[in-house]
């Protein structure tokens, strides 16, 4: 009976981890597909955070943002964005992917949703996070394209799917809440690197944000997800994990 119940807590307690062809102990991958630089910043920096030392995180950034300052393009501006996005990466440890695609043009062509599917295939993500799909145009494209290559994949059924908004956005209605309040100051530096307008515009923006989901979860702030498919899932037959919920 001591050794079954010594077992037990062996079991409950394994990290998650995998075995690559090497036969040694990788983190598992985490993919976040976003459309521009800060969008992940914005919307889930404080549960990447959180997420960083159990799990490989990777980006996928469709576009570098040469709009982010006017109606056109500018590559000074963009090689900003992509600086800060490397920034902000390093401090949560994670690897960007870039696809490139012109700021204001990105939609979920054929060309563009195989490059997610590579990664996909390339990464083999535990998790994936999207933008909800119902936003500005572009934001759409790059969760619309996302949902394309999990589609493609196969793995839409059999991974942890979540949607996550850049700000207030439109008929979002989040499922989960990831209480960040212990870690706020980080959250506030992640999105700081990402302010080039000199006015806060950001951190207001994540602050309106996390206050609204926080007074949800009755917390002091807090980021929202909504899963692809309901937790209990019967549709599908098979159980809806959500890690978010051990945070």
């Amino acid at each position: 009976m001591k050794n079954l119940i010594f077992f037990f807590v062996l079991c409950v307690n394994i990290p998650v981890f995998s075995i690559n062809n090497t036969g040694t102990d990788t983190l598992r991958n985490i993919l976040i597909i976003t459309c521009h630089p800060d969008d992940w910043e914005l919307s889930m920096a404080g549960t990447a955070y959180l997420l960083k030392d159990k799990y490989q995180i990777h980006v996928i950034i469709a576009s570098n943002g040469e709009r982010g300052n006017s109606k056109e393009p500018d590559s000074e501006i963009a090689a900003l964005r992509v600086g800060h996005a490397e920034e902000s990466a390093k401090m949560i440890n994670a690897k960007n992917h870039f696809l490139e695609i012109m700021d204001g043009e990105v939609y979920a062509e054929e060309d563009a949703v195989n490059k997610v599917v590579q990664i996909l295939e390339d990464l083999d993500p535990a998790i994936i996070f999207l933008h909800w799909p119902i936003d500005k145009p572009d934001h759409v494209a790059a969760s619309t394209m996302g949902l394309m290559a999990l589609s493609k994949t196969g793995m839409m059924y059999n991974r942890e799917v979540y949607f996550f908004e850049v700000e207030k956005v439109n008929h979002f209605d989040p499922e989960i809440f990831v209480d960040i309040s212990p870690i706020w100051d980080i959250k506030m530096k992640l999105v700081d690197i990402h302010e080039r307008f000199n006015d806060d515009r950001y951190k207001k923006m994540a602050e309106k944000s996390a206050v609204y989901h926080g007074r949800t979860n009755r917390c002091k702030y807090a980021e929202a997800f909504k899963p692809l498919f309901p937790l209990s899932n019967i549709r599908f037959k098979n159980k809806v994990n959500c890690s978010l919920l051990d945070l």
